[in-house]
């Protein structure tokens, strides 16, 4: 995700094509079969089902065609009125499911069981998730499909240009290619784009859904090289994706984010201003820090942005192209960030922080007196599409926030008080028990003492 203080959007890997049923079942009559959009809201499923005997149940299985982790097949039941033709609809509202990309592939069919018990099925239908309002063109370059509207075809061939030049920098400079089409929605301004999906933030300008080989951006309307490496950031961001994809796995932020931005190219004058002085300052983020979310304040996110281009930079440029990409297949294979860096580098993220501030110039980092637990991550909950991946923003790690007390007092230990509860215990068990002893003595003795006057 990218705005003028670039910010991204990272999602998942395994092509998944329409989902069909384990067995094979016997289609029969269906007509009108169809989607309509009421974009980018709903998306509403209809059809007329026929039988030789009467129908009684309709199931409606669709789903989208995306990377993920385990086919998952989505299910709805639409009321009918049983019949030997039923009407049969069903309307899939993405303000509850979640947003899907504008270029999604969407498919669907619909099971049916008549009152003898047979069982139909509909042939998978397709359709693109689109608003077909726009009038959408079309160019191509290889594996770039680029789609836009309200401008030349001049416009969109630099915007086509710019997406081959971001393949080539990340194959010289990650050994990041494609291994599936990417398709490129440019919008003419933000605001269409921000109308084309929900839920996404307010200062979004650019996104990447690598689970869908989908990228959407809008233009700024005034900076020609922005909106240029908007596309090769974004793009960046899908071919990690890709290359990445793991159920288990994670990459971190900053490096996600320097790559992308070590594509762009050197960083602009005012990123680099900041970023100069936060090193003369000694006011630089920890690169333990930038593992997950970046702050949302502009001029933390600026920095965590700059900060991570030159760590990613640093690596490249000493160690080359060959060690980041195998440190992005160590990620891939779960491995955590530290033993990645260990194993490919000889250093952990410590390390790594101290060898990028030697080279720029920094002040060593700081170190605490005692050892700082590691937080243990949440995660942002967001909505789930039917094909079982998150839609469209990654779960990021957040630190568990701690109180911003520093005067809080300790908690008194409760052992004192365990140890003479439990003391309290044992003298009234000794006393019951002394007590018992009595009484059963006596009882013993008042019935001794009877027993003799009987003799």
């Amino acid at each position: 995700m990218r705005t003028k203080i670039t910010i991204f959007l990272l999602l998942f890997g395994i092509l998944v094509m329409p989902v069909r049923s384990a067995f094979a079942l016997p289609h029969t009559n269906v007509t009108d079969d169809q989607v309509t959009f009421d974009f980018p809201n709903t998306a509403t499923f209809s059809a007329t089902l026929s039988a030789d005997a009467s129908i009684t149940s309709v199931t409606l299985e669709y789903g989208n065609v995306q990377q993920t982790c385990g086919d998952v097949i989505a299910k709805s039941y639409p009321q009918i009125t049983p019949g030997k033709t039923v009407q049969a609809e069903w309307i899939w509202d993405m303000r509850q499911s979640g947003s899907l990309p504008p270029g999604t592939s969407i498919w669907w069919r619909w099971v049916y069981t008549d009152e003898t018990g047979a069982t139909f099925a509909s042939k998978t239908q397709t359709a693109i998730w689109i608003d077909a309002v726009h009038d959408w063109q079309t160019i191509t370059s290889g594996d770039l499909r680029l789609h836009w509207y309200g401008n030349d075809k001049a416009f969109a061939q630099t915007m086509l240009d710019a997406g081959v030049e971001g393949l080539r920098r990340n194959k010289e400079q990650a050994g990041l290619g494609t291994d599936a089409p990417v398709d490129l929605y440019v919008y003419p301004n933000y605001e269409d784009m921000k109308d084309a999906i929900l839920y996404e933030p307010s200062w979004t300008g650019g996104m990447a859904f690598p689970e869908y080989n989908i990228l959407i951006m809008g233009l700024s309307g005034s900076d020609s090289t922005w909106d240029s490496n908007t596309v090769i950031h974004e793009l960046t961001h899908i071919l990690i994706g890709h290359f990445t994809f793991s159920c288990i796995g994670s990459v971190p932020t900053w490096l996600n984010e320097g790559l992308a931005m070590f594509s762009e190219g050197k960083l602009d004058a005012d990123m680099q201003a900041q970023l100069e002085q936060a090193i003369k300052s000694d006011n630089l983020i920890s690169v333990r820090s930038l593992n997950g979310g970046f702050s949302e304040l502009s001029d933390k996110a600026n920095l965590s942005y700059g900060q991570s281009q030159s760590i990613v930079s640093f690596l490249i440029e000493t160690y080359g192209q060959e060690k980041i990409t195998q440190l992005l297949s160590d990620l891939r294979d779960a491995k955590p960030v530290d033993d990645a860096l260990l194993e490919v580098y000889g250093f952990d993220t410590d390390g790594l922080e101290d060898a990028w501030r030697q080279s720029v110039g920094a002040a060593p980092r700081a170190v605490s007196a005692q050892p700082t637990s590691m937080p243990t991550p949440t995660f942002v909950p967001t909505y789930v599409p039917v094909s079982g991946a998150p839609l469209a923003v990654t779960p990021t790690p957040y630190a568990v926030p701690t109180s911003s007390f520093t005067n809080a007092t300790p908690a008194t230990s409760s052992k004192p008080f365990i140890a003479l509860t439990v003391a309290l215990v044992c003298i009234c068990l000794v006393i019951l028990i002394i007590f018992g002893v009595v009484i059963l003595g006596l009882v013993v003795r008042s019935q001794n003492r009877k027993a003799g006057k009987h003799e």
